[in-house]
């Protein structure tokens, strides 16, 4: 297979982003929002702290260098378990829901999944989507817990509790899969 397409395969390497780690002086997105880290050593600080600065706002990972990455991944990780929070909880109380509990964790297939139980799981890289993203994907496994399926009844509930689903739909279509060449550690890089 790979000797009669390997022209097809190659392009489809080539068109992969660029993997951008967690090193000091790198740009990453916070909230659909461009910010620049800073390792800023050793501190008394909080763990990260974002900064505003021109021309972009900073986000300062205190403690050692090598500790940095890991930091700053569960920092955004901590980010987006409290955006998901608030957007999980507007979303079941329009549509008469309660989910069991809210994970987030490192998915690279899905942004957000709906078990049986009522869990609901989602990446920690929505926190650099844009805010509108992130309450999408929260709105969808919401609706899931009254629809588990894709059908009419389950795109309706989405639709009623957030209008704007196409544009968020069509934005993790085109952008979506970027945001997973953020945060490979020093160590995987």
């Amino acid at each position: 297979f790979i000797t009669r397409n390997i022209d097809w395969v190659r392009a489809r390497l080539d068109s992969l982003p660029t993997a951008v780690p967690f090193h000091d002086g790198v740009f990453i997105p916070l909230r659909g929002e461009t910010h620049r880290v800073v390792f800023s050593g050793a501190t008394r600080r909080a763990p990260v702290e974002r900064k505003p600065c021109a021309p972009y706002p900073e986000l300062c990972v205190s403690g050692r260098p090598e500790h940095a990455p890991r930091r700053l991944k569960d920092w955004l990780a901590k980010e987006a378990h409290h955006d998901l929070d608030q957007r999980v909880a507007f979303h079941a109380k329009r549509l008469r829901v309660a989910p069991k509990r809210i994970a987030v964790r490192d998915q690279t297939s899905r942004w957000g999944s709906c078990s049986t139980t009522g869990v609901l799981s989602f990446s920690w890289r929505l926190i650099m989507a844009p805010p509108e993203i992130l309450d999408y994907v929260a709105a969808h496994e919401v609706a899931h817990l009254r629809e588990m399926n894709h059908g009419p009844r389950f795109w309706a509930l989405v639709r009623e509790t957030m209008p704007g689903l196409d544009d968020a739909k069509r934005w993790l279509q085109v952008y979506g899969m970027d945001l997973h060449r953020y945060g490979a550690l020093a160590d995987d890089a």
